[in-house]
């Protein structure tokens, strides 16, 4: 089952930036919009990335577009952490992962310090991010992005969320316990963690990460009406009047890395949910846009499909982005690349697989 790429694409990055490892080593997400320009989102910047077509299989001609002007955020200066972008139409989609985050061991700190450290997890508002602009001509055109306001609480989906027998466990966002920590459980700790987001009008489907239940990875369905002042509000979904649906599927214990739609289909990339290297896998999900409730998808039951695996590694190579590539593949955009993907100082190659039959 395992697959190979059916070929290979060169991301060129701007050769001025003092950063260049900004760009191309921590993708996390990717689209590619109707005139065949390339979206690209990072975890480590407030911003996207730009590239166009510039011959087949090279994508150049980098414009990065900072985002911070652009929405209402709660801290200054803190990353969104894009984890997951689509575009329907003229409109580019972003999802933040929603996550709080554990201070990292340092190896010039003492043991005490260290210990110390690693008991803090600390909620990171600015990652609570659900919005969307209009796009023309590889531009943002929206000098404010519409969203889902967001507080240092969180946003009204995830304050609707913690409310969930399922889910209200792993994102107990309320209050700030001592040492400056929070209650929600830390990503790449099974914790809540949007990796990948689907469009389909009104209707988004948010891949999770974490947590696995049991072997069962999470979709959450949610639908999105615009109110005045560029913001972005959640109408009634679930039954009895809940805000999302939740639908689970048999990943065999990974989690979400991104979706998008193939058809009425969602194509799923999965792989690990905590922070290892460890077997990637791309399923299908039929007829996913005809669902109307809560749902639980087994692999055996005929709507749930295992494409293939990808080349397993033993470091690096995180698959962090799936899109179309054209009409001829599925492209895919890893974090942590292995140092064979770095061709150039401001270079990178992504891998291209061959798209599902019909």
């Amino acid at each position: 089952m395992q697959t190979y790429p059916c070929s290979r694409v060169l991301l060129r990055f701007d050769r001025d930036t003092d950063k260049p490892g900004l760009f191309r080593c921590h993708l996390s997400a990717c689209a590619q919009d109707r005139e065949g320009n390339l979206w690209l989102g990072n975890d480590e910047s407030t911003g996207l990335s730009r590239l166009k077509s510039k011959t087949p299989d090279v994508f150049a001609k980098h414009l990065y577009q900072d985002l911070s002007d652009r929405l209402e955020l709660p801290e200054e200066d803190e990353e969104v952490d894009i984890e997951g972008m689509d575009i329907e139409e003229d409109r580019l989609w972003i999802v933040g992962s929603h996550t709080g985050t554990r201070k990292k061991f340092k190896p010039k700190k003492d043991i005490e310090d260290n210990l110390e450290r690693l008991s803090q997890v600390r909620l990171r508002p600015n990652r609570f991010l659900i919005a969307s602009a209009q796009i023309d001509g590889g531009q943002l055109k929206d000098d404010r992005l519409t969203q889902i306001p967001i507080t240092k609480e969180g946003n009204a989906l995830s304050l609707a969320l913690q409310e969930d027998p399922h889910l209200g466990p792993f994102l107990g966002t309320k209050g700030e316990e001592q040492h400056g920590g929070c209650q929600q459980i830390a990503s790449k700790e099974n914790g809540f963690d949007i990796e990948g987001v689907a469009v389909r009008e009104d209707r988004l489907f948010l891949g999770l990460r974490g947590p696995v239940l049991r072997g069962w990875a999470v979709l959450l369905e949610i639908c999105l009406a615009e109110s005045t002042g560029n913001r972005l509000t959640l109408e009634p979904i679930g039954s009895d009047g809940r805000h999302y649906r939740k639908h689970f599927i048999d990943l065999k214990g990974m989690g979400v890395r991104e979706l998008m739609w193939y058809g009425s289909d969602l194509l799923i990339l999965a792989g690990p949910t905590m922070d290892i290297t460890g077997l990637q896998s791309i399923y299908r999900l039929r007829y996913a846009a005809d669902l109307t409730d809560d749902s639980i998808t087994a692999l055996d039951d005929g709507r749930l499909e295992l494409l293939y695996h990808l080349p397993l590694m033993t470091h690096g190579d995180k698959a962090e982005g799936l899109c179309r590539y054209g009409d001829s593949g599925l492209l895919v955009v890893y974090d942590a690349p292995r140092s064979d993907r770095l061709v150039a100082k401001n270079a990178i190659l992504a891998d291209v697989f061959a798209p599902p039959n019909a």
